[in-house]
C-alpha cells in the first residue's frame, strides 16, 4: 500500500521565515532515497542543499524554480510504502535538514531503481564540489567526474572548473557582458533579491549619520613588514590589521556593538563582538562572520578572514557563517576606491567603511611629506548612538591606526 507523505519547508536556522528554490536536484516520477538531496534553497546569501527524509517516489514539486517558500509550507511531496511510512512516523526528523543526520554521499550513488527502469537520480563517481559549482559546470557544459578537485577531500573548486574550461576550448562566461536591450526587465532573484530586501529595510527603517575621518597609517605598513614570515597560516593583510584595532575600539565604545529591535522598540547591546566583514563573491556581496572576535589575536583574526572569504568565494561557506553578526566592516579598499558609506546591515547599529591605503602628502612637524594613508567612515543609527559615541569612535580608530603597535597584543 502506498501513501504520500509531504515534506515541510524546513526552518533552516535563526528565524527563518522562508526560503527560495534556487534548484530542483529532482523532477517529479523520480526515486530517491533517505538524506538524498532533493532542492537547493538560497536564504540570507547562502545556497544549502535540503535533503528528503522520506524514501520513495516524488509526487509532487511545490513550487517553481525562482518561487519562494515559507518555512512549514509543503515543499515536496513523496509516495512512499506503508512500511516506510510507519517506520517514518517515529519522528527521526530534526529542524533544519529533515532527518537525524546527512548521510554520506556513497549513500545517495545508488538510488532504488523504478519498476520498468532506472531511477533518474544518478550521482556515482562525481567529486564533491558546492551547489554554486555545480551549477557553474552546468553554464559551461563540464562534466564534474572528469575534474579532479583540487580542494580539500578533492573537492572541485571554480578555479578547477574554469581551469577545465580553458583546457576545452570553452570560453566562460563575463560577469556583466550579456547585452541588455532597452525595457527589457529582469527579475531579482536568490541572493539579489534578499540583499534588495534588507538594504531596502536598512534604509527605510534605520535613521543613519555618518562620521569621517583620514589617518596615517605608515606605521601601519611598517609593522607589517616587519612580521616575521610564518607567523601565520594566513596572510595578515593592512585590512586585517584594521579588523582587530575595530574591536579594540569597540571594547572602548561598546553603544555601536548592538542591534536595533524595531518591533520592541529597544537596543540590544553584545558583550562578545561577531565581526560582520563583507566579501566580494561571484553571487554578490556576502557578509562572513568572525565569532568572538573580541578573544582573537590578530593572526587568529587574519586566519578566520581567509578561510571565511575562500568559503564564500567558492560556495562552501556554512550558513551559520553567514548569520549573527554585531558590527559589520566594509572593505571599500579591496576595489582601489579611496572610500564610501556603506548601508548598515539590519538590525546591527554601525557599518564601518575602510578606504584603500594611498600614498598622499601629509604634515608631520610642520613639513609636507608623503604618507599612507586611509580614510575611513561610519554609518552608525541614530537611534542607538549620537554624534559623541560616533565621533569619538572612529576617531580612536584613527589614532590606533596612526599607532597601531595594540593590534599585535594578545589583550
Amino acid at each position: 500500500m502506498l501513501t504520500v507523505r509531504d515534506f515541510l519547508m524546513p526552518d533552516l536556522g535563526e528565524g527563518l521565515t522562508e526560503g527560495e528554490i534556487n534548484r530542483w536536484l529532482v523532477a517529479e516520477g523520480d526515486v530517491v532515497v533517505v538524506d538524498q538531496p532533493v532542492a537547493e534553497i538560497t536564504t540570507e546569501k547562502a545556497v544549502v542543499e535540503v535533503p528528503t527524509p522520506f524514501a520513495g517516489r516524488v509526487a509532487t514539486l511545490h513550487g517553481a524554480e525562482g518561487e519562494t517558500i515559507t518555512v512549514g509550507k509543503p515543499l515536496i511531496s513523496i509516495e512512499v510504502a506503508a512500511a516506510a511510512n510507519a517506520e517514518g512516523a517515529s519522528g527521526n526528523v530534526l529542524v533544519g535538514y529533515g532527518t537525524s543526520e546527512v548521510a554520506p554521499r556513497s549513500r545517495r550513488s545508488a538510488p532504488p531503481e523504478r519498476p520498468g527502469g532506472p531511477a533518474s537520480v544518478v550521482t556515482a563517481a562525481m567529486p564533491p564540489a558546492s551547489p554554486l559549482v555545480r551549477r557553474r559546470a552546468i553554464e559551461l557544459g563540464i562534466d564534474l567526474s572528469t575534474i579532479t578537485g583540487s580542494g580539500p577531500g578533492g573537492m572541485v573548486s571554480q578555479a578547477d572548473l574554469e581551469r577545465a574550461a580553458r583546457q576545452d576550448g570553452a570560453a566562460p562566461a563575463i560577469e556583466g557582458s550579456a547585452t541588455v536591450s532597452v525595457g527589457d526587465r529582469v527579475a531579482l532573484t536568490g541572493v539579489d533579491r534578499i540583499a534588495a530586501e534588507r538594504l531596502a529595510r536598512s534604509h527605510r527603517e534605520a535613521p543613519t549619520a555618518t562620521a569621517f575621518v583620514r589617518a596615517d597609517a605608515t606605521r601601519l605598513m611598517e609593522l607589517r613588514a616587519e612580521l616575521a614570515p610564518g607567523a601565520t597560516d594566513a596572510s595578515v593583510t593592512p585590512f586585517a590589521y584594521i579588523l582587530r584595532l575595530s574591536v579594540i575600539a569597540l571594547r572602548k565604545f561598546p553603544r555601536l556593538n548592538a542591534h536595533f529591535d524595531t518591533r520592541a522598540n529597544e537596543v540590544v547591546h553584545f558583550r562578545p563582538i561577531h565581526l560582520g566583514v563583507a566579501v566580494q563573491t561571484d553571487r554578490g556581496l556576502v557578509v562572513v562572520v568572525i565569532r568572538d572576535a573580541q578573544s582573537k589575536s590578530l593572526p587568529g583574526i587574519a586566519d578566520d578572514l581567509q578561510r571565511l572569504a575562500t568559503a564564500a568565494r567558492d560556495g562552501s561557506i556554512d550558513a551559520t557563517d553567514l548569520r549573527g553578526s554585531t558590527f559589520t566592516v566594509s572593505n571599500f579598499g579591496a576595489f582601489g576606491v579611496d572610500g564610501g558609506t556603506a548601508i548598515i546591515n539590519p538590525p546591527e547599529a554601525a557599518i564601518l567603511g575602510v578606504g584603500r591605503i594611498a600614498t598622499r602628502p601629509w604634515v608631520v612637524d610642520d613639513y609636507v611629506v608623503p604618507r599612507s594613508v586611509v580614510e575611513l567612515s561610519l554609518v552608525f543609527d541614530h537611534r542607538v548612538a549620537d554624534g559623541g559615541v560616533a565621533g569619538g569612535f572612529i576617531k580612536h580608530l584613527a589614532d590606533l591606526v596612526e599607532a597601531p603597535d595594540q593590534a599585535t597584543a594578545d589583550d
